[in-house]
């Protein structure tokens, strides 16, 4: 049973002929430009318009396809949450699909779920005896809608404490995390350019502020350069005040000069802080 469900799509067989005529008329088009040109733009044409009624032939019967098969599907969801089985089904997948069966020809196998054919015979079996007739077929569409339903809850349970490294991201990709921080925290935003363009990379603005945000994506200490850059940038960019944030930490003497300076500086430990009251991720 399981090869008949790794059989060849309808799709493959529908491609042949076409890509046999497509051969043919290639080998046909290179005859003549050799033997009869004046014919060969002539065909060049045909061949176009075939080709172009073909393609969109193909499109609305793929179209028809997906749309038959999303009725389909709804239908047999639907059937399941009328008769009150949706339970049982989620249950079914959970003690028979979770990695306890072999990948073999002997099991019906999705994304990291597998489940033995006479388990799906099994389900079949007790649908019927709920007066629910669907062929197997039809209960491998089932599973495959509930696992998908399953995945998805778990990747919105766990979006929230997946981990992410600030070292995967380039400049660019550090200050649209910035973007998205400051976004979250009620501040409107403004790129200034390039990255490091001028010593400021976001100016941030609430409240009739203006200030300048400089982006260091460094796994070293921050020093006075940084600090420097920083209130350049707020009279170029005319802001308020200046931030200097950072993945890493600062030295004594970046701190000492952007406190002299009215610098607010964000070290690597607040940002993390931050991020995950904000947007609900953490980063390290």
């Amino acid at each position: 049973m399981a090869k008949y469900y790794k059989r060849k799509t309808k799709d493959d067989d529908l491609w042949k002929p076409i890509e046999a005529f497509l051969l043919l008329y290639v080998l046909y088009l290179i005859f003549l430009w050799f033997s009869d040109k004046g014919n060969f733009w002539r065909w060049v044409v045909y061949g176009l318009i075939v080709l172009i009624l073909i393609t969109a032939g193909l499109v609305l019967y793929r179209t028809i396809q997906i749309k038959i098969k999303e009725k389909r599907i709804k239908r047999i969801i639907n059937t399941i949450k009328t008769a009150n089985l949706e339970k049982y089904i989620n249950d079914f997948i959970s003690n028979y699909g979770l990695g306890k069966q072999e990948k073999a020809e002997n099991s019906w196998n999705y994304r990291d779920y597998s489940i033995a054919w006479y388990r799906i015979n099994d389900l079949n079996k007790f649908l019927k005896e709920k007066n629910i007739i669907f062929s197997n077929r039809e209960i491998c569409f089932l599973l495959k809608e509930y696992i998908e339903k399953r995945e998805y809850k778990k990747m919105l349970e766990t979006s929230e404490t997946s981990i992410h490294y600030f070292k995967d991201l380039n400049g660019a990709g550090f200050e649209r995390l910035l973007y998205r921080l400051y976004e979250a925290m009620g501040y409107t935003i403004q790129l200034t350019g390039k990255v490091g363009d001028q010593g400021g990379d976001l100016v941030i603005i609430k409240g009739g502020k203006r200030i300048i945000v400089q982006a260091k994506r460094y796994q070293d200490l921050v020093n006075n350069k940084a600090i420097q850059e920083a209130v350049a940038a707020k009279s170029i960019y005319n802001c308020d005040s200046s931030t200097v944030v950072t993945t890493s930490d600062f030295t004594s003497g970046a701190r000492e000069l952007a406190k002299a300076n009215n610098v607010y500086l964000i070290n690597g430990k607040k940002l993390k802080e931050l991020i995950l009251y904000y947007l609900k991720e953490n980063w390290i």
